[in-house]
């Protein structure tokens, strides 16, 4: 049986009710939105509203230009025979729709913000085998051109990698100046670890955690107990725990959601949407500042070091 999943009704359940119901209306309208992944499925019943013209790049294209605004490409997420994607996944949370008469043999998910303006920006090289820095770079700048207010980045590499690509830090110095990108509010997730990783300088070892401009997000770590030390110092905003729900896979089937960084950093980025759209809804179509945002949200949260224990139930934290 074809299986059915709202994203909104599961952040309208959370315990406390920490998202305001006057945020969750909004859907997201009035909200730009730049979605920097590997791509994504847009052939699918929930997603095929996001196939519009000029709302589709990938960073690999020929003939891609920043300045321009081209590179245009239909952003599909490769498909083979192994996994399940990540661009697609984590779009469906955002963005996904349930048509008013869902297909009787597909699979649907309700994205949280789903009635914001997206921009699909794939980031990828031109044999869509790798994402450098550079793409990522790429990326950001074109979504300042696009005017985006959101940027939801489900990636980050490791700044080891700007010598092998002949970049220096000016590069990444120049892109994340650059006024347009400036009035971005922008989330990504820290890197997705390993049991045995203990989270040394994990905001600092990667592109683009590196920036203080950016708003780290991460999943929990079941161990926060021993690490808190190394965590708390570090710029990460926002963690959370213990989320579960469905997902759009590449394929087109819903999935049993893998709770990983990257998942919190679209559920984050979602509920900030919804948040900049309440706000614009409230202030006359104006634009919250950074440290306005970042209040909104905080609103949500419980501080990060009230994190201690076991997390049964989905938590949103923040440190700052």
């Amino acid at each position: 049986m074809p299986i059915s999943f709202n994203w909104s009704e599961t952040i309208a359940g959370l315990p406390g009710n920490p998202v305001p119901a006057d945020w969750l209306a909004t859907r997201g309208e009035g909200v730009k939105v730049a979605y920097i992944d590997r791509g994504v499925n847009l052939g699918m019943a929930s997603m095929e509203h996001l196939n519009l013209p000029g709302h589709k790049f990938f960073t690999g294209a020929p003939g891609f230009s920043v300045a321009k605004l081209t590179g245009q490409d239909l952003v599909g997420e490769t498909f083979g025979t192994e996994g399940r994607g990540h661009g697609t996944l984590y779009a469906s949370l955002l963005a996904g729709r349930i048509p008013a008469v869902a297909p009787a043999d597909k699979d649907v998910v309700g994205g949280l913000a789903n009635a914001a303006e997206y921009f699909i920006i794939k980031a990828r090289n031109a044999n869509d085998k790798k994402t450098t820095i550079r793409n990522i770079l790429d990326a950001i700048e074109l979504a300042g051109n696009l005017k985006a207010d959101v940027v939801i980045i489900g990636q980050s590499i490791s700044k080891a990698q700007l010598s092998f690509e002949g970049l220096t830090t000016a590069a990444i110095d120049r892109v994340f100046g650059l006024p347009a990108v400036q009035r971005m509010a922008i989330f990504a997730p820290l890197k997705n670890l390993e049991p045995s990783d203990p989270w040394n300088n994990i905001a600092a070892d990667n592109i683009p955690n590196l920036r203080s401009e950016v708003i780290n997000v991460a999943r929990l770590p079941v161990n926060f107990e021993s690490v808190s030390g190394i965590i708390l110092p570090q710029n990460i905003s926002f963690m959370l725990s213990s989320f579960s729900g469905k997902l759009l896979t590449k394929n087109g089937n819903a999935a049993d959601m893998e709770f990983s960084n990257s998942g919190a950093v679209a559920i984050m980025g979602g509920i900030a949407v919804l948040a900049v759209s309440h706000f614009k809804q409230q202030n006359g179509g104006a634009t919250p500042s950074r440290a306005q945002l970042l209040q909104m949200l905080g609103s949500c949260c419980t501080p990060l070091p009230n994190a201690s224990g076991s997390q049964s139930e989905p938590a949103l934290f923040r440190n700052f």
